[in-house]
């Protein structure tokens, strides 16, 4: 039988200090959520976070005044229509340039609720080959998967 019980996300990150997410932006309050959980319920504040996003969502995200926040966003634009709704083999090559860039500064965390259904299974895929922590956001708390 499998054991489908996994522990706590934070019982599985070596350097709580050294985190960084990527993950898709679409709803952008989901955002504010996810990192006021983190920091909130598990007292862990991420040092950069990748947000794979449209042009439209990042403008309501720099109109919230985000790009100011306490993490090191960094914002990476794809058009919705051309890239981030369908095109999974562009989504999956983007993403996998992310987080090869960041793996030897960061502990990578692949935050797979938000943004499109490419982006993710895009870093579902990646965190099998990379062997990282995938973590989704339940509304009311973090679950390692």
């Amino acid at each position: 039988m499998i054991n489908l019980a996994y522990p706590e996300f934070l019982d599985l990150i070596e350097n709580k200090e050294k985190i960084c997410l990527v993950g898709g932006l679409g709803v952008v309050e989901l955002y504010v959520s996810i990192l006021d959980t983190l920091e909130l319920k598990y007292g862990v504040l991420p040092k950069k976070y990748h947000l794979i996003t449209s042009p439209e969502k990042h403008v309501k995200f720099r109109d919230l005044s985000l790009d100011q926040d306490k993490v090191n966003n960094v914002i990476h634009e794809f058009s919705y229509q051309e890239i981030l709704r369908e095109n999974y083999p562009e989504v999956y090559r983007n993403c996998r340039e992310i987080i090869k860039s960041e793996l030897d500064n960061y502990e990578i965390v692949c935050e797979i609720t938000g943004g499109t259904k490419p982006v993710s299974i895009a870093l579902t895929v990646l965190a099998d080959e990379f062997d990282l922590l995938r973590i989704y956001f339940s509304g009311k708390k973090i679950i390692s998967i």
